[in-house]
């Protein structure tokens, strides 16, 4: 294999936070361990000739797949069966990775290997590295893993889905149980699906549309460095989302007793909901933008930060309490009842160690506070929680 292809981790679970932590490397690599392979043959094909494996799994098999650069393609299907291929491929193989109890029994674990048409010697223990495209048909349960450094995914009508990619899009839509994706420098898709959601993007947006809880207990989490959050008709009962330089807007429905927690440090925040919505809202807003609201609010509590110090430190920008005059004399102690005040010891003059002047008491280092206010307000019964936080742009609460 040439040098110039990365090596990247097989996906998994953990797959979103791994993908971050390698954004500044080459890539990672994992060892597969050995198995059979299920009806698949090495087979030198020529030039552009398609390879297809298709092997039995259970309804709900697990199937895993990577690359180092290609496009991945997954559908959902109503067979029992995983169909993969390729035209860029010169081995393709459907591994069984379990260890049934029954040698006639459906794999549960399938692993998807691909090897690109240009390697000529099979490495025994390592995959992960092909330029290939792959389309893949999974059993409509089924849970897929897939994983390319340089290329886009997309994903349709499977229960669960991780996604990876370090320079492409993520498109996934009817998922029905979870969906964990994450992209350095693409963006994000996810539409009318269910479950559990966590989405990361560095450099790309995240779009979300229809997207609804399976159970009470399913969070929806999403995070961008440098791209806009857009979410349309969000339904989980917990909403976390949070950017560091982008738009962040939601539009839909609150649930009846949702928690919805919103960050942004440099953008706005825009929240459109129906005029019968009812929420309590707490938000952190900085003192030089904006609560702009359709609603009319009832202010339970607001407080704002303490008034700047004059001079050098509020030209700075610095906020907090007022540090002491230095013209201010030490305070003097009272001395014990029971003693004298000792005799004051003089030093001759130009002494070593020993400073001549007037005391001067030492500030201690002002104390900076954030540049925010806090706002406390009820709208309707107040069945929903909003927190927000927004340090560097205006906060809209706009009627549908």
């Amino acid at each position: 294999m040439s040098a110039e292809v990365g090596r990247i981790e097989r996906p998994g679970p953990k797959l979103i936070k791994k993908l971050f932590a390698a954004a500044a490397a080459t890539g990672l690599i994992i060892s597969l361990a050995g198995s059979t392979p299920a009806h698949n043959k090495e087979n030198d094909n020529q030039p552009g000739q398609k390879v297809e494996r298709t092997v039995a799994v259970d309804p709900q098999a697990t199937i895993t797949l990577c690359v180092a650069s290609g496009t991945l393609i997954v559908r959902g299907w109503d067979r029992a069966e995983v169909r993969a291929r390729s035209i860029d491929a010169r081995v393709l193989e459907l591994r069984r990775i379990d260890k049934p109890k029954e040698p006639n029994a459906p794999a549960t674990r399938i692993d998807v290997m691909v090897l690109e048409k240009t390697l000529r010697v099979l490495p025994p223990r390592r995959d992960c590295q092909a330029v290939a495209d792959v389309e893949m048909e999974v059993p409509a349960g089924a849970t897929v893993q897939v994983q390319t450094r340089d290329g886009d995914i997309n994903i349709a009508g499977v229960a669960a889905a991780y996604a990876g990619s370090q320079n492409g899009d993520i498109t996934i839509e009817r998922a029905t149980r979870l969906v964990e994706a994450g992209s350095v420098g693409g963006s994000i898709s996810l539409k009318d699906s269910s479950g559990r959601v966590n989405l990361n993007s560095a450099g790309g947006g995240v779009e979300v549309i229809n997207v609804r809880a399976a159970s009470v207990e399913d969070t929806f989490e999403v995070g961008t460095v440098s791209g806009d959050i857009q979410l349309v008709r969000v339904s989980n009962p917990k909403v976390m989302a949070k950017t560091v330089n982008g738009t962040l807007m939601m539009s839909g429905a609150l649930v009846k007793s949702g928690s919805y927690a919103f960050t942004n440090m440099t953008g706005d925040v825009v929240l459109a909901m129906p005029n019968d919505a009812s929420f309590r809202l707490h938000a952190k807003i900085s003192e030089q933008r904006l609560l702009v609201s359709d609603f009319a609010l009832k202010f339970l509590n607001q407080t704002h930060p303490p008034a700047p110090p004059s001079g050098p430190a509020a030209a700075g920008g610095v906020r907090g309490p007022k540090p002491p005059d230095i013209k201010d004399k030490e305070p003097k102690l009272p001395l014990p009842k029971d003693k004298e005040k000792p005799p004051l010891k003089t030093h001759p003059p130009g002494a070593p160690g020993v400073v001549h002047g007037p005391v001067v008491v030492v500030p201690r280092p002002t104390v900076v506070t954030p540049y925010v206010r806090r706002i406390d307000a009820i709208y309707g019964s107040g069945d929903a929680m909003i927190s927000v936080a927004s340090f560097g742009g205006t906060v809209r609460l706009k009627k549908l």
